[in-house]
């Protein structure tokens, strides 16, 4: 069974299932996401693959059909305002804080701690994605529970209030 906000976009020939996923979020096609909670205003690129099962390599069979030994009952968290590129895969039972980036066609096997930026096979720390204090003040503002005019309100006043790094554009 699944919990989807009615304001998360999915595209198509997506898989959803046994998952909650919060508000203003974006799926994009081609991406299966089983046994995961996801919060609020992330955006999941095309052909990203989170949780699922752990196929018993260890014993005599690694089907689900003969092996009482397949792992699928842990839960993939995904946090607020999280990024995931194109092509990603994501390992059940994993959990990525609030505000991460993680990098096209990563493969992530570990937790990745918020406000960071991840990529590589397996995914790897890059860097932090902004500076602590300001990320600290994004998390106070607590604006992923608020409505998108709201949500843009607090960011927009976060930003009038503090240097932000030069654009890339």
């Amino acid at each position: 069974m699944n919990s989807i906000h009615y304001s998360t976009r999915i595209s198509h020939n997506s898989l959803i299932s046994k998952s909650k996923i919060g508000k203003g979020n974006y799926i994009a096609c081609n991406t299966v996401i089983i046994n995961t909670s996801i919060g609020n205003y992330c955006s999941i690129a095309p052909g990203v693959q989170i949780g699922g099962m752990q196929h018993s390599y260890w014993w005599l069979s690694t089907s689900p059909r003969l092996s009482k030994h397949c792992i699928s009952n842990k839960v993939t968290k995904i946090g607020n305002d999280v990024w995931i590129a194109a092509g990603c895969i994501i390992k059940q039972g994993v959990t990525i804080g609030d505000g991460a980036v993680i990098g096209a066609m990563s493969f992530v096997n570990k937790d990745v701690p918020e406000n960071s930026i991840y990529f590589g096979s397996p995914a790897k720390f890059h860097k932090k994605r902004l500076d602590d204090s300001l990320f600290a003040t994004i998390k106070k503002s607590n604006y992923w529970n608020l409505n998108p005019a709201e949500a843009k309100k607090a960011l927009t006043k976060i930003e009038d209030e503090n240097t932000l790094p030069p654009s890339i554009l």
